[in-house]
C-alpha cells in the first residue's frame, strides 16, 4: 500500500512539473544595477514563440501576455511607460511600477520608460507568458516620439488665442477713432 501511496505521488510531481514548463514564462532583465535617467530610456526586445507552442493555435499570434517591471532606487519617481510610442500605464511618486497584462504580437517591439525628474534605475524586467523574449543590443537606441503632454500645449494655445484677441480689440480702437 504504501508503493502505491509513492508511485502516485510521482506521478503527480512528474504531472506539475510537466504543467509549469509548458506554461513558464520567459523573463529578460533589460536593466540592473543603478542606470540614471535623466529623462527617458529605450530598449529593443524581440519576442518569438516558444519551441512547445509551435503547435499551440492559442498562441498563433503572439503570446498570452506581457507585463514589464520596473523598480527605481534612492527616491520615488514619476513618469510613463511606453510600447512602441502608445503609453501602457504611469506612476506617480513610486517607487516601482508594474504593468497590467499586455497583448503583443510576435516582433520587435520599443519599451520606452520617460520619467519627469532624473531618476535612477535598479531594474527593468519584461515577462511574458507563452513566448520567448530577449533584448536587442544595438549601438543606436531607436527614436521614439512620446506624445506631448496636451494640457501644456492647450493652456499655451489659449493665453496666444487671448493675446490675439487683445491686439484685435486694439487694432478696432485705433481704427474707429
Amino acid at each position: 500500500m504504501n508503493l502505491v501511496r509513492r508511485s502516485w505521488l510521482v506521478v503527480l510531481m512528474t504531472l506539475f512539473v510537466g504543467v509549469g514548463t509548458g506554461f513558464a514564462q520567459s523573463h529578460v532583465q533589460l536593466a540592473q544595477g543603478r542606470r540614471p535617467i535623466e529623462d527617458k530610456v529605450s530598449f529593443v526586445v524581440d519576442i518569438s514563440r516558444a519551441k512547445q507552442a509551435v503547435n499551440d493555435p492559442r498562441l498563433a499570434d503572439g503570446p498570452f501576455d506581457v507585463r514589464v517591471n520596473i523598480r527605481f532606487t534612492n527616491h520615488a519617481a514619476t513618469g510613463r511607460v511606453y510600447v512602441d510610442g502608445k503609453a501602457i500605464g504611469r506612476f506617480d511618486e513610486s517607487m516601482g511600477f508594474y504593468s497590467n497584462p499586455l497583448e503583443m504580437p510576435y516582433g520587435r517591439h520599443t519599451i520606452t520608460l520617460a520619467v519627469t525628474a532624473p531618476a535612477t534605475l535598479l531594474d527593468l524586467n519584461v515577462l511574458v507568458s507563452g513566448g520567448v523574449a530577449r533584448e536587442i543590443l544595438d549601438d543606436v537606441e531607436p527614436s521614439v516620439t512620446l506624445a506631448p503632454d496636451i494640457s501644456k500645449r492647450v493652456a499655451e494655445l489659449e493665453r496666444k488665442v487671448q493675446d490675439l484677441e487683445a491686439e484685435i480689440a486694439g487694432l478696432k480702437k485705433k481704427r474707429n477713432h
